[in-house]
């Protein structure tokens, strides 16, 4: 028969025994993430970089929207200018400016110019935001 003493030691040593197990199985668990979080570290990366490169891709398209932006500019400006000598003609002539189709219409045409110049300086503004992140 075992006395209390032997007892006592034989539970305290399955007690450790179980104790190693759980810390071995814990290590175990922590290599298994450490793999896991390294795999989807590298597909993150190379996500993050993908989308970079088409940000940096797209923005070097705006050159060539400036220099649609130029080009309209100066149509809207000589639109303006030609509906002022059309003001002028017209009031010389005594004839009702407001009576004109084309001065109508041009009219419209640079109150709808004011919103492309606004969206254009929207996007300059964010094409240099882009190439001073890069």
């Amino acid at each position: 028969m075992k006395t209390t003493l032997e007892k006592v030691f034989e539970t305290l040593n399955k007690v450790e025994l179980k104790a190693e197990k759980i810390e071995l199985s814990v290590a175990d668990d922590i290599e298994k993430l450490i793999k896991s979080y390294e795999q989807e570290s590298k597909k993150l990366d190379s996500a993050i970089d993908s989308w970079y490169n088409k940000i940096a891709s797209v923005n070097k398209d705006f050159p060539s929207i400036s220099k649609l932006y130029t080009s309209f500019d100066k149509n809207v400006k000589s639109l303006k200018s030609n509906l002022d000598n059309l003001t002028k003609q017209a009031k010389e002539l005594g004839v009702n400016v407001n009576d004109i189709p084309a001065y109508k219409n041009a009219n419209a045409a640079i109150n709808r110019s004011d919103d492309m110049v606004a969206e254009f300086f929207d996007a300059n503004r964010i094409a240099k935001t882009i190439k001073g992140a890069f």
